[in-house]
């Protein structure tokens, strides 16, 4: 009985030089696996000259002769890598008989093992790909795109400096990546980099999309995944985070509210009344912002259930508010003018992409500046007290609602504020007056008479 072919070769070295060789020059050591009849060969990177190698050695694997400086190590990292190949082939070819082939050897000699769930395949490679295909496809802007490589530059930075690299130092596979790792990252960005959370938050993000692709390519395991996308820290709301500013006290009174609609409808330049109309809508939209108000398209109005809703551009959050009639009424004049198919007021072109934040933000700066010349000029004339500016239509809309009655929680709503901390904060001002006012309104009376 002859002996039984073995189902997969095992690994050995040679030396890769000429016929010809010179004996004082150092020659490549090459891992070398026989299969098929065709040798599948790879560069160990550790060079000797042929009198140091010994291809007996090792028991006939091959080895360095301890003549050698560090022969011990070099022939230690020979046997490691040798060891390591064949343990893995053998596994294969307990879970999959008779299926390790020319590809799965050159996977595993690659420390791309086909078993992998994520095939080998490096992470921070991975996000980069799919930032550089959503950029060519136009799904994210310049500025998201470098930012995005450079976060994925500073996550590289910090498997090196923390030894979380596994098949390289600044590298990890697909399927590595984990909450707990991701936990590290976070502190290390705290300790080392002394990021605030707003701007670690801001560098998870392609990781995040990253592992959620994955996911969605079966290469990461949805448990897993579910907890990685939970890992963004939770950011104490601030002024800055709402896109808000202090409230700086430019307000109208109602009475100034008239004097604008009586300039209005004696103004004769035309473009002039328009920006007068897209201050006063924004007013009437519950404070509206000018990049909101620009950025406002026809399909974000429901004129039958009178109501408002887009993502707004600070926040990118859904915000949906109730239009009042004389919002109405500016908004059914425009749609009479059919100047545009997609954006309700004559701000921006068309083709204006929001995802690209710089495009975005030349528009929004092109058309705040107009706007608040003009509206500059309007104040100068009606003698107002402060600069006349677009966000005075939102401060305005504030304070007269929350003077009327409205409680701060409806307000803040109202505004899309996502907590009625930051509106207290916002107009802070404003509430020594009415905590009176709504105190006041329970007229409460139980007092003994002598105090009649």
């Amino acid at each position: 009985m002859g002996r039984q072919k073995r189902p997969f070769p095992l690994g050995h070295f040679r030396l890769r030089y000429p016929k010809n060789y010179d004996k004082a020059k150092a020659y490549p050591i090459e891992i070398e696996y026989i299969f098929g009849g065709r040798a599948l060969r790879r560069n160990m990177n550790i060079s000797v000259t042929v009198a140091d190698w010994n291809p007996n050695g090792n028991n006939g694997r091959g080895e360095i002769r301890a003549s050698v400086p560090d022969s011990v190590r070099f022939n230690n990292l020979l046997l490691t890598k040798v060891n390591k190949v064949d343990a893995g082939l053998n596994e294969y070819h307990l879970k999959f008989p008779g299926q390790v082939n020319e590809e799965v050897i050159s996977a595993f000699i690659d420390d791309k093992p086909m078993t992998r769930r994520d095939k080998g395949e490096d992470f921070v490679e991975f996000v980069l790909k799919r930032l550089s295909s959503e950029y060519s496809r136009n799904k994210i802007g310049y500025s998201r795109y470098k930012n995005g490589q450079s976060a994925m530059n500073i996550f590289q930075q910090f498997l090196r400096a923390t030894g979380n690299g596994t098949h390289k130092p600044d590298g990890l596979y697909i399927g590595e990546v984990a909450p707990e790792l991701i936990d590290k990252y976070i502190k290390w960005r705290r300790d080392f980099k002394n990021n605030s959370d707003a701007t670690i938050n801001h560098s998870l993000t392609p990781i995040l999309k990253g592992c959620e692709a994955a996911c969605r390519m079966g290469l990461i395991e949805l448990e897993i995944n579910a907890m990685i996308q939970d890992m963004r820290i939770q950011e104490k709301v601030t002024l800055e985070s709402e896109g808000e500013k202090e409230f700086d006290g430019h307000n109208l009174s109602k009475e100034q509210l008239a004097q604008l609609v009586e300039f209005y409808n004696n103004d004769t330049e035309p473009r002039r009344k328009e920006f007068i109309e897209m201050f006063l809508f924004a007013f009437h939209a519950c404070g509206l912002r000018i990049v909101d108000v620009m950025t406002l398209q026809w399909n974000h109005i429901d004129f039958e259930k009178k109501e408002l809703s887009k993502v707004l551009i600070k926040t990118s959050k859904r915000h949906k508010i109730p239009l009042t009639t004389p919002a109405l009424r500016i908004l059914y004049k425009w749609q009479a003018m059919d100047r545009r198919k997609k954006y309700v007021f004559d701000l921006v072109k068309d083709d204006l992409n929001l995802n690209d934040a710089d495009a975005l933000y030349r528009a929004r700066n092109t058309a705040t500046k107009c706007i608040n010349q003009a509206l500059h000029v309007v104040g100068e004339k009606l003698e107002f007290p402060f600069p006349l500016s677009f966000h005075t239509a939102r401060h305005t809309f504030a304070v007269l609602a929350i003077n009327d009655g409205l409680t701060m929680t409806v307000v803040s709503r109202l505004l899309g504020h996502s907590s009625t901390d930051i509106t207290e904060k916002v107009y802070a001002r404003l509430l020594p007056q009415t905590l009176t006012a709504e105190v006041e309104k329970l007229n409460y009376t139980f007092i003994p008479e002598e105090f009649d």
